[in-house]
C-alpha cells in the first residue's frame, strides 16, 4: 500500500512539473519581448521574426544602431516600437508577380532600397496618428496598436452618381460634364488597378513589377480577411504572392504608382476623405473591442470636424486645421513613450528648443 501511494505521489509530481513547463513555454506564446542597447536592426528583426513567427523586411540600412525595451508585448506593439526607435513605419506587406522568382527579384530591389522604374507600390495614408488610442487602464501605458492581419476587404466601393435636374441634355461644352466631374471612377479593368484599390480600403504596403498586368473579368468578391483576399485574387490571375511585415525608411523615395513616396511618409492619389475614412474604419478592426470603441467614436468626432472645415472660408481653415493638429499632439504621448530613454531625452530637448526659438528667447 505504501508503495502504490509513493508511485502516486511521483505522478502527480511528475504531472505538476509537466504542466509548469507548458505553461511556461506556452503562456507567453506570440508575445514579443526585445531588450536591447545599440544592438544593430538586423538582431532585432531576427528576435521578432523568432518569437513572432513571422517574416519583417527592411530597407533601413541593418547595421543601424537600435535600442528597445519591451516585454511580452503583442507583435504590433513590438513593431511599433521598433519603428519608432529605428526612425521607420511598417506596414503589413505583400509582393507581388507573375511568377515566385520575379516577387524575390522585387523583395530583393524593396531591401537594396531601389528605385526601379518597373515596380509599382500602392500604400496610402492612414490618419491614425490623429486619433488618441487607449486601453483604458492608465494613460501612462503604451496605447495598443491595430493589427492590420484583421482588417477585412469590404469588396469595390459603388459610388453614386448625381442624378441631373436639367430638363434636358446640354449641347453647351462649358456646361456639360467633363471627365471627373461629379463621375464614379471606372471598376479597373486589369490586375494593378485591383491592388491600387485593395491598398485603397486598408493600411497595407502592396509593390508589384508593373509587367504584370493582365486582364480581369471578374471582381474579387468581398472577404473578411483582407490577407486572403488578396492570395486569392493574386492566384486566381495565376500569380504569385508573399506576405511579410515591412518596416520601411521614413521620407525615403522610392518607385511611384499609383502610390508613391514623398517626404514625411507614402502619397498617393488619395480619393478623398471618404476614403480616407473608410481605411481607417477597417484598420480599427484590429484593436481590442474597448480600445476600439473610443477610436471609433473619435473618428466621427474627425469626421465632422472635416465638414465643418469645408464649410469655413479659406482663411479660417488654415488656422482651425492648426489649433485642431495642436490638439491631438497634445492629447496624443504614444509615440515619446515609445522611444528609448535616451532618444526621448533628445526629442524633448528639441521640442522645448524649438518652443523657446518660436518665442524668441
Amino acid at each position: 500500500m505504501p508503495r502504490n501511494r509513493y508511485t502516486l505521489a511521483a505522478a502527480v509530481l511528475a504531472f505538476l512539473l509537466v504542466a509548469n513547463i507548458f505553461y511556461y513555454c506556452f503562456s507567453g506564446w506570440g508575445l514579443i519581448t526585445v531588450k536591447v542597447q545599440n544592438v544593430p536592426l538586423s538582431q532585432v528583426i531576427k528576435s521578432i521574426e523568432w518569437q513572432g513567427w513571422v517574416k519583417i523586411y527592411t530597407n533601413i540600412d541593418p547595421t543601424t544602431k537600435v535600442s528597445m525595451y519591451v516585454e511580452k508585448v503583442p507583435l504590433t506593439e513590438a513593431l511599433e516600437t521598433l519603428s519608432v526607435n529605428a526612425g521607420g513605419q511598417w506596414k503589413l506587406g505583400f509582393f507581388v508577380g507573375s511568377s515566385s522568382t520575379q516577387v524575390k527579384e522585387t523583395i530583393r530591389s524593396f531591401q537594396a532600397g531601389g528605385t526601379d522604374d518597373s515596380l509599382k507600390i500602392y500604400s496610402y495614408p492612414t490618419m491614425l496618428g490623429r486619433l488618441v488610442i487607449s486601453s483604458g487602464d492608465d494613460d501612462t501605458d503604451t496605447p495598443p496598436v491595430p493589427d492590420p492581419r484583421l482588417q477585412t476587404w469590404p469588396g469595390l466601393k459603388a459610388e453614386v452618381v448625381p442624378v441631373s435636374t436639367s430638363p434636358a441634355p446640354s449641347t453647351d461644352q462649358s456646361t456639360s460634364p467633363q471627365p471627373g466631374d461629379n463621375q464614379a471612377p471606372a471598376a479597373p479593368t486589369t490586375v494593378q488597378g485591383y491592388l491600387r484599390a485593395f491598398a485603397e480600403s486598408a493600411d497595407i504596403f502592396i509593390i508589384s513589377n508593373s509587367s504584370w498586368d493582365p486582364a480581369v473579368a471578374n471582381p474579387p468578391p468581398a472577404n473578411s480577411s483582407i490577407i486572403h483576399a488578396i492570395k486569392n485574387f493574386v492566384s486566381n490571375n495565376h500569380g504569385a504572392s508573399t506576405l511579410a511585415f515591412v518596416l520601411q525608411a521614413r521620407g525615403q523615395r522610392g518607385p511611384r504608382d499609383g502610390g508613391g513616396f514623398r517626404r514625411g511618409g507614402f502619397a498617393g492619389g488619395d480619393t478623398g476623405w471618404s476614403t480616407m475614412e473608410d481605411r481607417v474604419r477597417n484598420t480599427l478592426n484590429g484593436l481590442p473591442a474597448d480600445a476600439r470603441a473610443s477610436a471609433l467614436s473619435q473618428l466621427d468626432q474627425e469626421t465632422k470636424f472635416r465638414k465643418e472645415l469645408q464649410a469655413a472660408s479659406p482663411d479660417q481653415r488654415q488656422a482651425m486645421m492648426r489649433q485642431h493638429m495642436t490638439a491631438r499632439l497634445a492629447d496624443n504621448p504614444g509615440p515619446l513613450l515609445r522611444l528609448s530613454p535616451d532618444k526621448r531625452a533628445e526629442r524633448y530637448s528639441q521640442m522645448v528648443a524649438t518652443r523657446m526659438a518660436a518665442q524668441g528667447k
